[in-house]
Formats: C-alpha cells, sequence, structure tokens
C-alpha cells in the first residue's frame, strides 16, 4: 500500500506542483493539502499520515515549528525556496530538504528515500514466516509468528514479542502491509496478532498482561475477522 500524505504550504501554486507530483507517484496517496498548518496539525491529530510535504516560510507556522509539535509522528520532506533552514531542519529529523523549484525528477528520489527507509525486509522466498527490523544499532530478524501486537509510539514502532519489545524507527503502516493474514489493524496505533488474542471486552482486546484498545472506526473490520463457530 502506498504512503498516505499531505502537503502544507501558505503558496496555493507551489501546492498545485506537488500535487501533481503526487498524484504521478504509485507509492503515495494523497490525503490532503493545507495552507495553514495550525489545520494540518489538527488533521494529523485526527488521521493517520505516514509523510509530509512541508514548507518553511508560513506566517501562522513555520516549518521548524511545525516539526517540534509533530514530534516525528509522520516522515517530512521540506519543500522552500530557501536554503538557510536546512540544517535546523536536519536537526529536526527531516528526510529530505528540496530547493524550489523542485523537479520531478529530484522529488521521485525524495520519495524513494522515503520508501526505502521505513520499509522492512522481508524475503519472498521465506513470507509469512519472519522479517527483518533496523533498530538504533543492529537489524534484528523476527518470527511473525512470535509476534503479539505492533504499536506505534509518539518517536518509533514497538514490536511487542512474548519475550521482548523492539524499538525502531520503521513506519507502522509498513508493518500493516507487509505482515500476514493474522495482524489486523485495530487502532490507530496498534496491529495485533488475531492467533495471540485471550478475550475482548468493552473495546479492548487483552494478549497476556497486555490491554490494547478497540478504535471505533476500525471495530466492524475488525469483528468481521473473528472465527465464531456457526
Amino acid at each position: 500500500m502506498s504512503l498516505k500524505c499531505i502537503v502544507v504550504d501558505d503558496e496555493p501554486l507551489a501546492i498545485q506542483v506537488l500535487v501533481s507530483f503526487i498524484k504521478k507517484c504509485p507509492d503515495l496517496q494523497l490525503l490532503r493539502s493545507f495552507t495553514n498548518p495550525v489545520d494540518a496539525l489538527a488533521y494529523m491529530k485526527e488521521n493517520v499520515v505516514d509523510l509530509v510535504f512541508l514548507d518553511i516560510q508560513m506566517q501562522e507556522l513555520n516549518g521548524i515549528e511545525f516539526m517540534q509539535l509533530l514530534q516525528n509522528t509522520a516522515k517530512v520532506i521540506i519543500v522552500s525556496a530557501y536554503d538557510d533552514y536546512a540544517v535546523k531542519g536536519f536537526e529536526q529529523e527531516a528526510v529530505d530538504y528540496l530547493l524550489k523549484p523542485v523537479s520531478f525528477d529530484r522529488f521521485t528520489k525524495s520519495v524513494a528515500r522515503v520508501v526505502a527507509k521505513n520499509k522492512p525486509v522481508i524475503k519472498e522466498a521465506e513470507k509469512d514466516k519472519y522479517i527483518f527490523v533496523r533498530t538504533d544499532k543492529r537489524i534484528v530478524r523476527l518470527d511473525i509468528r512470535d509476534i503479539l501486537f505492533v504499536e506505534a509510539l509518539r518517536n518509533y514502532v514497538a514490536i511487542q514479542t512474548g519475550k521482548q519489545k523492539i524499538l525502531t524507527l520503521q513506519n507502522l503502516r509498513s508493518f500493516e502491509d507487509l505482515l500476514n493474514d493474522n495482524f489486523i489493524r485495530v487502532h490507530k496505533s496498534f496491529i495485533v496478532a488475531l492467533d495471540k488474542i485471550d478475550s475482548i471486552e468493552r473495546q479492548r482486546i487483552f494478549i497476556g498482561t497486555h490491554t490494547i484498545p478497540i478504535g471505533e472506526s476500525y471495530m466492524k473490520q475488525f469483528m468481521e475477522a473473528l472465527t465464531f463457530p456457526k
């Protein structure tokens, strides 16, 4: 599945260019565009966004301030007419810094960098058996059958197994795409293994000592995925 993205820029013409580029990229799905960064932040509190194309010089809130408030809940590609903020942008962990006017070739290279950086590695011959995830210092192999659930935290994604919790900077959506049919998204921040569920009560899932909420928008799909005797 493609990365869900938004564009935040107070120049409508700049938005038009980026929107036209995004529509040509199969790895991207445009959700919304915003001329007001405050509105964009409010939208991101209620919706899953994987990638933000962000201007720097904006009146309501500049791009650096926006990223500080975002707290790494989504990847950011800065798109600006000014190169003065490149260092500050990368200090806030921007994936790339594009100078306007941006060519489509440069745009696609930047998107490819995001896709490659956030995609867990899985061997096709061993699909549904194990994946590799990147931690801060090493790459760890995980048997898929050992995963209880995957949780999106503020700056990381946590993979909980029966024995350990592994933190990675990879994107929650990439796990949703690659884990097998035994896994289902039950909340904005959680993917669970159906065969690891012990019980369900009042929109909560219990797996061992862990309690996982079920989001209202995910309830119908979750219940349909459960197997009941006929």
